[in-house]
């Protein structure tokens, strides 16, 4: 990032450690003009801040510094080992049949390049909940490839990704991260940067580029096409990111969810609605992972009654956003409306398939009656078209829309897609959805 224009949020994460915890300069810092800004053996601190975010530095900061109690291989075992213990449903995710050499030793015999091992300390120090949530995605997709039996060199490279994979987000705005309220186009842009930033770090370094750093960009990617920075499909996606992705569905929609056991849906159906965006070898074992969670869990739908009403309600809301894509002239927007109305079929197919009227909601709901299993699996199926429709409405509007344009000179196409991200938003869909994370 260049800091005249935006400075890099992660110079305050490295600065604000240095407060608490030792780091020092093992080189002078300078700028892109060769001017020294911080010299060698300087003690980094807060202080220093406002002299390293004014300037452009010649190299990245991470090559300068050294940390006291800097992570190791060693330590984000220990780690892992410590999640395992403290989070039973994690630990019952993965089979323990696997859990020494397929998952375990490759987590422990990362290489890590210096730099890289200092930009995980800060975000072990600064970011706690991200640096978990890595360690999370790493293991679970240990877990898959043990279950489709990967060598140990493509288990290795698997949980050194999943170890780096949203260490970009250390260089977007915390706030950014505020899912309490909807994003414009230009902080959503952002957001779909951070596995860019990681990429660019990654190449620099012969021992991760470039089979860490193409998975790590493309951990975003859908087989169908659906994901982000580039839309890969198919075999374009390579098959560490793959798998990663898929963790973090599992991961997201479960391992981080508070009061995950009170909840209408079946974590094993929401899986099973993704095979066309993750693969079906790739989704099976997590399918048998959240069996074994939920039978644990014993999850019962509680407050049936308003369950129903909120999932009828957002049976309504869907099929007023599906009618609205309909008829809607789009002369000037060919390319953008054949990817909105490929996902939307796509969407009501999923309901076609299942059997399930959307245009009569009260009445299925009836059909239903108290089958709790009946409620959970609609449920699923609804909350899943309903993020189609969000994640499809997100990614056209990052492909094709300009911010600037004002409201009265956009395209009747553009003005469906915010008035749906608007609609879904305001009904208290206000992350990136049940199935993704930003």
């Amino acid at each position: 990032m260049d800091s005249l224009t935006q400075p890099d949020p992660y110079i305050k994460h490295v600065t604000t450690l240095g407060d608490i915890q030792q780091i020092v300069s093992t080189e002078d810092i300078l700028n892109d003009e060769g001017v020294n800004l911080v010299k060698q053996g300087t003690r980094i601190d807060s202080s220093l801040y406002e002299r390293l975010v004014r300037h452009k530095l010649l190299r990245p900061l991470d090559n300068s510094l050294n940390v006291e109690n800097a992570v190791t291989p060693l330590s984000l075992l220990t780690d892992a080992k410590r999640l395992l213990a403290s989070e039973p449903e994690l630990e019952r995710a993965i089979d323990d049949s696997f859990i020494q050499r397929d998952i375990l030793t490759p987590l422990g015999t990362i290489h890590l390049e210096p730099q890289m091992a200092f930009k995980l300390t800060v975000c072990r120090e600064q970011s706690i909940d991200r640096y978990n949530h890595m360690i999370r995605i790493a293991l679970v997709a240990l877990y898959i490839a043990a279950h489709l039996r990967w060598s140990s060199v493509e288990r290795h490279d698997l949980a050194t990704a999943g170890i780096f994979h949203d260490l970009g987000e250390m260089h977007l705005e915390p706030t950014l991260f505020d899912r309490s309220k909807p994003l414009t186009l230009a902080q959503r842009r952002q957001i779909y940067s951070h596995p860019t930033i990681a990429y660019l770090f990654l190449r620099e370094f012969p021992t991760y580029h470039p089979r860490i750093s193409f998975a790590v960009h493309q951990h975003h990617e859908r087989l169908d096409g659906s994901g982000y920075p580039k839309g890969l499909a198919g075999d374009d996606v390579v098959p560490v990111a793959r798998l990663l992705g898929a963790a973090e569905l599992l991961t997201v929609i479960r391992l981080e969810q508070k009061n995950s056991g009170n909840r209408l849906f079946s974590t094993a159906e929401v899986l099973k609605l993704n095979t066309e965006r993750f693969g079906c070898e790739t989704i099976l074992p997590l399918i048998e992972a959240a069996k074994r969670i939920d039978k644990a869990a014993s999850t019962t739908p509680q407050n049936s009654v308003t369950n129903k009403t909120t999932l009828q309600a957002r049976m309504r809301l869907l099929v007023e956003i599906l009618q609205g894509a309909k008829g809607i002239d789009v002369d000037g927007d060919e390319e953008m409306a054949a990817f909105i109305s490929n996902h939307l079929e796509r969407v009501e197919g999923m309901a076609n398939r299942c059997g399930v009227d959307l245009n009569a909601p009260a009445e299925l709901l009836a059909i239903i009656g108290d089958d709790d299993q009946a409620v959970s699996e609609l449920n699923a199926l609804v909350q899943e078209m309903i993020f189609l429709v969000q994640s499809t409405a997100r990614e056209a509007l990052r492909r094709w829309v300009k911010d600037e344009i004002p409201e009265q000179d956009q395209e009747p196409l553009t003005k469906w897609l915010r008035n749906a991200e608007l609609a879904l938003h305001s009904a208290g869909f206000q992350s990136e959805g049940v199935t993704e994370t930003l």
